[in-house]
């Protein structure tokens, strides 16, 4: 599974570091976050992560057949609301 948060594309960081970012790690950013698999009606936890500092995650799992998969993001880097920009599930 794949998952890719939101990290603002629009905020201005220099690679030559003249400015520096008010921030060390980007607030979009999902800090904590559960996968969670729906299978025969109940819902079952797949991953549980916390201290999330990057955009790309893969997670690997042993093939099972499940109805839904959903990603309940905890908290982020500061930001009021989370962003996941997308999910990736393959078989």
């Amino acid at each position: 599974m794949q998952l890719v948060f939101d990290d603002d594309v629009d905020e201005f960081l220099n690679n030559l570091h003249l400015h520096r970012a008010p921030f060390e790690i980007v607030p979009e950013l999902v800090r904590d976050y559960r996968v969670e698999a729906l299978v025969d009606g109940d819902w079952h936890p797949l991953v549980e992560e916390s201290g999330n500092r990057v955009r790309h995650r893969v997670h690997r799992f042993a093939p099972r057949a499940v109805s839904a998969l959903r990603v309940c993001a905890d908290a982020t880097n500061g930001a009021p609301r989370p962003g996941v920009v997308a999910v990736r599930a393959y078989s």
